[in-house]
């Protein structure tokens, strides 16, 4: 029923494990829509995958979030004017993305702690829909624009840096 990923190492390359966390975002958002639309699944799932979805806004997305403001970012910024566009609306969309995150972490500590109380998926559900949609936006913009930029603007040395630092902050 529910989407099964441990923790996870970044990809060989830099592309393949920014893209990598990208699935796991759409990955851990549609878990818990999925979440939303079981009221049947027992307690005992919905705890686990509520968990698990907290575990992973809370702890992983961040290290996400810190790559592309910390490593991608300052990299990247003045190379071309398309490039700066995105890197803007990238980083605004961050700030947005917070006091949606923090919401969205209180409806899943809620199920977690009622797992057996069906009412409390609905708004997890909703809630989780919303993000699908913010973080659709989002990492189109990145994967459109910005990951090609990285292939276009870095050259090897600089990208296996980025990949160095992505690695760091997961150790």
């Amino acid at each position: 029923m529910y989407v099964t990923w441990g923790r996870q190492e970044p990809a060989g390359d830099l592309l393949s494990s920014l893209l990598a966390c990208h699935e796991r975002i759409r990955g851990f958002v549609n878990l818990a829509v999925t979440i939303g639309e079981r009221p049947d699944s027992s307690a005992e799932e919905t705890m686990e995958a509520s968990l698990r979805c907290e575990r992973y806004f809370r702890e992983a997305l961040p290290l996400h979030v810190a790559d592309e403001e910390s490593s991608i970012l300052p990299r990247l910024r003045g190379k071309h004017p398309d490039l700066d566009a995105a890197l803007e609306t990238m980083h605004s969309q961050h700030a947005e993305h917070e006091p949606l995150l923090a919401e969205f972490l209180e409806k899943l500590r809620r199920v977690h702690a009622a797992p057996g109380d069906a009412p409390l998926r609905e708004p997890l559900r909703l809630m989780a829909l919303r993000l699908r949609d913010e973080f659709g936006r989002h990492l189109s913009i990145e994967e459109e624009v910005i990951f090609p930029g990285l292939e276009r603007w870095l050259d090897a040395a600089e990208r296996a840096q980025i990949l160095a630092e992505i690695r760091q902050r997961r150790d």
